[in-house]
């Protein structure tokens, strides 16, 4: 029985980029789909898991259409998102540059240009956040926190009469 392999979503833009390597790139596939929410419930931890590497999970619910990520895809969105939004701002430069060295077409208004344009194209790729690594305690520290003796003598403490 051949298995299925999940289809690529791809980009608008399909055009290789000087800011960004060829290994670096990973293409999102779609994931499983729940049409309601009682169906994503009834999943549970098994559902989740079903979400591949670089995957998009689809929930529908009434409230609405929700895509699921795993945390390191997340984290990569996010930082192209905060890459994507720092080029405009560089290229709102680039462009503001550009528009007084044609007004003023001098030595010092052409450097500026150049600079400005340097700026964006000294960052050979974009990043990436890493995210956080879930907080997990070791065998020692388990055992040292169960061992506190600590008593807090409940049988003491007076109950609430309703």
């Amino acid at each position: 029985m051949a298995t299925q392999q999940p289809h690529p979503i791809h980009s608008t833009n399909q055009l290789s980029s000087g800011f960004v390597s060829e290994g670096a790139t990973h293409e999102l596939v779609v994931g499983p789909l729940w049409q309601s929410f009682e169906e994503f419930r009834t999943a549970g931890n098994p559902g989740l898991e079903r979400i591949p590497l670089h995957g998009v999970a689809i929930l529908n619910c009434k409230a609405g259409s929700f895509r699921i990520l795993r945390d390191a895809d997340f984290q990569r969105v996010l930082g192209l998102a905060a890459d994507v939004s720092r080029l405009q701002r560089g290229l709102k430069v680039v462009i503001q540059a550009a528009r007084v060295a044609v007004k003023h077409p001098d030595e010092d208004h052409i450097k500026l240009l150049i600079d400005s344009a340097s700026l964006i194209a000294e960052c050979p790729e974009l990043p990436q956040r890493e995210g956080h690594e879930a907080l997990r305690l070791t065998d020692q520290e388990v055992a040292e926190e169960a061992s506190d003796n600590f008593d807090a003598r409940t049988a003491e403490i007076p109950r609430p009469r309703w």
